[in-house]
């Protein structure tokens, strides 16, 4: 079971990928569409979570540590999507998708180290030929003009802010799951982040959205709150250094399939041999 929810993450995290490209081929404004996108997402969640149907009776009460794991957690979700896109455009596209996949080691080391789980040898190669691949699948790093040093800690930034989402996600199983639901935790990370991207437009004064931003919003905000929910009961059924490399492998993998035979990308010879070694990975993880 744990597998079906693997792959339903990993279809609505491509999912998420190809609306936010059309978006961006339409020349639409990404913030826009993440902002609707998180209102969406959270509202969807709050209203299905257990704990909405409980009310009013529900009075469980919520530690500090779980609350300010939300809200860290939501200011992270949207900042690195708007430090993500800074970065392509001042560093280049090769760094910033390589300080991203290479964040895999933290939630990895995470569950390993801190939780303490147990893998077999065969799991260990796997999960060294997946952090392989994600590096000779990366595009050809061209590194941009760097102006001052703000510049260079982007891909830093980038880096430790999606080591550290994943990182929670893993936290929140492992510490808080039975304390709330997964609806209810991830509708507050997306309310945080709905507030965080609101302010930031509100303090730009742009806060106008044409219809095409809110069917994008809410088109992403669905598949965006479901790839992390199944990626929650994922981690419930499965271990973090298992579940972590082989979705975030089958993504680029089959991201990569979907660039060649939809936006016509024409990987490199580095690139296919990742592709090889990925799909290898992938099979020592799941044996």
């Amino acid at each position: 079971m744990g597998l079906i929810f693997i792959a339903l993450s990993v279809s609505c995290s491509l999912a998420i990928a190809q609306i936010l490209k059309l978006a961006e081929n339409n020349k639409m404004r990404i913030l826009h569409i993440l902002v609707c996108n998180y209102l969406a997402g959270f509202l969807i969640s709050f209203f299905n979570s257990a704990e909405f149907s409980l009310l009013p009776e529900f009075k469980n009460e919520i530690s500090l540590w779980l609350m300010g794991l939300a809200i860290l957690l939501g200011i992270i979700f949207i900042a690195n999507m708007v430090v993500y896109s800074r970065s392509i455009d001042r560093v280049g596209m090769g760094v910033s998708i390589a300080a991203m996949r290479m964040s895999l080691i933290f939630p990895i080391a995470v569950s390993l180290f801190v939780f303490g789980e147990t893998i077999g040898m065969i799991k260990y190669a796997g999960i060294i030929l997946a952090l392989s691949s994600l590096l000779l699948m990366v595009p050809r790093i061209k590194t941009k003009n760097i102006s001052g040093i703000s510049d260079a800690w982007l891909p830093i930034l980038i880096f430790i802010m999606t080591g550290f989402a994943d990182s929670g996600l893993k936290m929140y199983e492992q510490l808080f799951a039975t304390q709330i639901s997964e609806d209810l935790f991830v509708s507050g990370i997306f309310l945080i982040s709905f507030i965080v991207g609101g302010s930031i437009l509100i303090k730009r004064g742009d806060v106008k959205f044409t219809y095409k931003e809110i069917g994008y919003g809410v088109a992403t905000g669905i598949v965006n709150l479901y790839s992390s929910i199944f990626l929650l009961y994922a981690l419930k059924l499965m271990p973090g250094s298992i579940v972590f490399p082989i979705v975030n492998v089958t993504l680029v993998v089959l991201g990569t399939f979907i660039g060649i035979w939809i936006w016509k990308d024409s990987p490199s010879v580095k690139q296919w041999s990742g592709l090889g070694i990925a799909i290898i990975s992938i099979f020592l993880l799941l044996g």
